[in-house]
């Protein structure tokens, strides 16, 4: 949770937002209660196959995990000996303990995030089908994008001119820009994109992946305890990769929001209506509980999904 010293060094937009774990917690129930359920496709010598369900209940699992993660944590004594018997050795395994744990705490929710964010990308599998048909009668030539990031890019591209944003989109998009550009000059980190000025709407799904990829591919750099480390001379680089986890997991979260509000059929499951027909809560609920507020979760509100609000919401 963010603390009030902290808070007040933000900037008016930034500190509207609600706390990740729930804002990641907001987005995983509002998955659950949409039930949507789409096929996924994939082609092979332009023939088109079904490869599976992309379902928002596979989202909000994931980001179910991610809102209730606490804290990985580490036994540096297991095969040790020395710290029995040597205060100092003792102290240096604590402190490596508690250094690495505050890093792989974030990474393991972006990690989550990050595959809540991969169904979301094959969610939008249909759609993307049916922008290449379209793209085939204008030139047969048309390539076809068989990764499913990319098709959710590209379907980002071409709607952006009609899409309504989740509030402060492009502002937390170029902070986070701004946060990836110091990591890449600190770590000399390779992106497979400009990151002086963004472009596009696609542009924070782009730098998301990048680092997801990162962290994939075992080059994102996990960096000494700084305590005990002499030869150690950017003293604030572990508050910046801390920071970049965190807004990987925001950015992240908030255009599953996106996607999700593109191309969602509407409430499917049982849990919606039987919500919605509650004597005292149902017309509040199925007002506040729109596709307006999905894009909008993110933000400090009064309305929330979770049983804190709920009941808040009763003592009135």
């Amino acid at each position: 949770m963010t603390s009030a010293n902290e808070n007040k060094f933000k900037c008016e937009r930034c500190k509207e937002l609600r706390e990740l774990p729930l804002h990641l917690h907001e987005l995983a129930m509002f998955s659950e209660l949409l039930l949507n359920e789409h096929v996924v496709y994939e082609r092979k010598k332009q023939v088109v196959l079904e490869k599976g369900l992309a379902k928002t209940k596979s989202i909000a699992k994931w980001l179910r995990l991610a809102s209730q993660l606490e804290r990985v944590s580490l036994n540096p004594f297991r095969y040790e000996v020395a710290h029995i018997y040597c205060e100092p050795v003792n102290d240096m395994l604590g402190s490596n303990a508690e250094h690495h744990e505050s890093i792989i705490t974030p990474l393991t929710r972006f990690v989550y995030v990050s595959n809540a964010l991969e169904e979301g990308y094959r969610f939008l599998s249909p759609a993307y089908e049916i922008a290449y048909e379209r793209l085939l009668k204008q030139s047969s030539k048309s390539e076809y994008l068989r990764n499913y990031s990319a098709q959710a890019a590209y379907l980002l591209e071409s709607r952006s001119s009609s899409i309504e944003l989740p509030t402060h989109y492009d502002h937390l998009v170029d902070n986070y820009r701004k946060v990836i550009k110091l990591y890449a000059e600190q770590f000399h980190s390779k992106f497979d994109m400009e990151l002086d000025v963004p472009h596009g709407l696609s542009y924070g799904l782009c730098l998301v992946r990048n680092i997801r990829n990162q962290i994939a591919h075992g080059t994102f750099p996990i960096i000494d305890d700084p305590e005990y480390t002499f030869e150690f001379e950017q003293p604030h680089a572990k508050r910046n990769i801390v920071n970049l986890l965190s807004q990987s997991s925001r950015i992240a979260a908030i255009n599953i929001q996106l996607l999700l509000a593109m191309v969602s059929t509407g409430f499917a499951s049982a849990e919606y209506q039987s919500i919605c027909t509650d004597y005292d809560y149902g017309e509040y609920f199925e007002n506040n509980c729109t596709f307006s507020y999905l894009l909008n979760l993110h933000l400090i509100q009064k309305f929330g999904l979770n049983e804190r609000d709920y009941f808040s919401f009763n003592s009135d």
